[in-house]
């Protein structure tokens, strides 16, 4: 519930998280499950094709790890660095912007964000990397 009046435009609301835009394992599976039970009993599913399919949801797996581990350690790389950042909530004298040094790395729903002056931004909103802080 939001009481008019008591808000702080220098922080941004939590966004909704992400939907996902790509099959995970168990949805995988129940499709391969529909099309072991639906497939014409006259030309069966090539065995072949089966374990190219399994090769490519492991591949994918591995591609999501390895990606979310390179945002981590990104995100982490920028801790006590000076950054910009867009914030389309932020004080209309810089802009749109919010300059600070990152405190500090959150993963909340997969994605990465940086806490820059108390508020926290998604790393992808990061504009201009700045050197670190004195």
């Amino acid at each position: 519930m939001e009481i008019p009046g008591a808000r702080n435009d220098y922080i941004l609301p939590t966004p909704p998280p992400p939907r996902d835009t790509f099959l995970d394992q168990s949805a995988f599976l129940r499709l391969l499950t529909v099309q072991l039970a639906t497939q014409d009993p006259l030309q069966p599913m090539n065995d072949r094709d089966f374990f190219a399919q399994l090769a490519q949801m492991g591949m994918v797996q591995g591609l999501d790890r390895l990606q979310r581990n390179l945002s981590l350690t990104q995100g982490a790389s920028l801790i006590g660095k000076r950054v910009e950042v867009s914030a389309p909530v932020a004080d209309d004298i810089n802009g749109g912007r919010v300059f600070g040094v990152v405190e500090s790395v959150v993963v909340d729903n997969n994605r990465v964000f940086v806490v820059v002056n108390g508020g926290r931004y998604p790393m992808e909103d990061i504009v201009t990397i700045l050197p670190e802080a004195p």
